[in-house]
């Protein structure tokens, strides 16, 4: 046990006895045995020597405590959580019990001892001793509560120094990634910049080869009709390849609505089966009450047959394809970690091939990625069908294994109750426009060259614009419709000028020209038709059609 009156142990008693001569005669005492006293002739004295740290113990009569009993309640209050100081009380009335009161309040102190007043020497030397050693005890309690507040403090700093290391850890590996990151979309880059120069000097071969030929040729003859079908099918595959770039760019202005896929599905069924051998069965697996989807009809078919073709180039040997659809929401453990929330349509094509080596699933949606031989393939249907469930506001991922492999689109749910009628939806009966008149707006000259030849041979009054600046200058109220490219030089394009026209004339019918649109999403709300570049005549008077009608 710890001895109080070792070398460094400085015993210090308070004494409160401020009537008569009980002050003087235990502080003569006290100084016997060791003890520096400390006389508290006042409230406020006391409650200073109760608050010094280094006290040991208090001394007090009955009647001084009850004088200055607010000061040292008030004290023992503040005292610090290691603190339970000693009080060794004198009290007349230890023997009769004394009164209520006055017990009421001393038991509110926890650590008290009550001598009778006059007390032996021996008796109070006893208590003197207790309680010297319970202090003593508290101090080694209060260096320990030092030393664990000094190592915690420590402790605390030296995770500070950790965490800001790992910090730094981090912003590194960051960065390291962001680089890793830079080189991957420059590689992907590169592959995509090589893939189009390859797939467009192929093209653009067949129409320099084809104009070269015409001028030597007999017009009308067989050797013309075949250069003219070669000039139009390589402008064909050029208008297919940079949809599908635009689609994986997310840069194709798509034609959102409520798209019944298990409709459409049922109505592709030929078509996809075709698309495999006989040897490969298609079956579709297509949930009861499907959602309709929000989604532009004619590149989900894209999408699908897309999935359909690699399914079949994956099933040399024959095997089956199993295109399915239910309702998902999200998030949901079936479908995988995923960042989207809400109602979506998911769609699957699966076979039971071979499945993708895990270093082929990685790259799969890479543009111009293939594992096709040269001319086989262009590597762009995979980065089609990712690029277009993004676009629309889902997204698109690959399950593999040796038992085969599954690609899931999920769109978002349309809100509209019911898919409109496809019936004569899509197409328009051949209408007159001839007489309408257009305002069109084209600044490349060849281009607006080459679309009013178009327009006259529809029969369409046409007013040319090169610019919206222009074109706003023109009375509104003349003009039938407006016909303008999206992307054009100055401060508004052809969205500007749509919203723009828009507010001047809302209810003017608006087509606009889309070969390349920096944000789709902001076409959103405009309530325009947006005819893809390039297009031909006949897409050109059933566009023109559907709007003069109000279809």
């Amino acid at each position: 046990m710890t001895d109080p009156r070792k070398p460094g142990w400085d015993l210090v008693a308070a004494i409160c006895a401020p009537f008569g001569q009980d002050g003087l005669a235990l502080a003569a005492q006290l100084e016997e045995w060791g003890a520096r006293p400390r006389l508290c002739p006042d409230g406020e004295a006391l409650k200073a020597a109760v608050l010094d740290p280094s006290l040991t113990l208090l001394l007090a009569t009955d009647d001084a405590l009850e004088t200055h009993a607010a000061e040292l309640a008030a004290a023992l209050r503040e005292q610090p959580a290691w603190s339970d100081l000693p009080i060794i009380v004198f009290s007349a009335q230890a023997n009769s019990g004394g009164s209520q009161q006055q017990w009421a309040f001393l038991r509110q102190f926890a650590n008290l001892t009550v001598l009778a007043r006059p007390s032996p020497a021996n008796v109070l030397r006893a208590a003197f001793d207790a309680a010297c050693r319970a202090r003593a005890w508290q101090f080694t309690v209060r260096e320990q509560m030092q030393t664990l507040a000094a190592a915690a403090g420590l402790l605390e700093q030296r995770v500070l120094e950790r965490t800001a290391e790992l910090y730094a850890e981090v912003e590194t590996r960051k960065r390291v990634e962001s680089a890793l990151n830079e080189s991957r979309k420059l590689e992907a880059i590169g592959r995509l910049t090589g893939g189009v120069a390859h797939d467009f000097n192929n093209l653009l071969q067949v129409i320099q080869g084809s104009t070269t030929l015409l001028p030597l040729v007999e017009p009308g003859g067989e050797r013309f009709q075949r250069a003219l079908h070669a000039i139009q099918r390589a402008a064909s595959r050029g208008a297919k390849l940079t949809h599908q770039l635009l689609a994986f760019g997310r840069r194709q202005a798509l034609s959102g609505g409520a798209l019944d896929i298990a409709r459409q599905l049922e109505e592709m069924r030929d078509l996809l089966q075709q698309s495999l051998r006989e040897q490969i069965p298609l079956s579709l697996d297509i949930e009861p009450g499907l959602w309709l989807a929000d989604a532009d009809s004619t590149q989900l078919e894209v999408a699908l047959l897309n999935l359909v073709v690699n399914a079949k180039d994956a099933l040399p040997r024959g095997g089956s394809v199993t295109i399915g659809a239910c309702n998902l929401t999200l998030p949901s453990p079936k479908a995988g970690e995923t960042e989207l929330r809400g109602e979506f349509v998911w769609l699957t094509v699966a076979d039971n091939g071979p499945g993708m080596a895990p270093e082929v699933e990685a790259q799969a949606f890479d543009p111009f990625f293939t594992t096709k031989p040269v001319g086989a393939g262009t590597g762009l249907g995979l980065s089609q069908v990712y690029g277009f469930a993004r676009q629309s506001g889902g997204t698109a991922w690959i399950d593999t294994s040796p038992e085969g492999t599954r690609v899931s689109i999920v769109l978002p749910r349309s809100q509209a109750a019911v898919a409109p009628d496809k019936e004569g939806s899509s197409d328009v009966a051949p209408l007159a426009v001839a007489g309408r008149r257009v305002l069109l707006v084209e600044d490349d000259p060849e281009v607006a060259d080459a679309t009013l030849t178009l327009l006259e041979n529809l029969g369409c009054r046409t007013t040319l614009a090169c610019d919206a600046q222009e074109a706003l200058r023109q009375p509104l109220d003349a003009f039938d419709l407006l016909f303008s490219d999206v992307v054009m030089p100055g401060a508004m394009d052809g969205i500007g000028l749509a919203r723009r026209v828009r507010e001047l004339r809302p209810g003017m019918p608006i087509l606009l020209a889309s070969g390349y649109v920096v944000a789709p999403e902001r076409l959103q709300g405009l309530s325009i038709s947006v005819l893809a570049k390039p297009y031909t005549q006949e897409e050109l008077r059933k566009a023109l059609g559907r709007l003069l009608t109000g279809q």
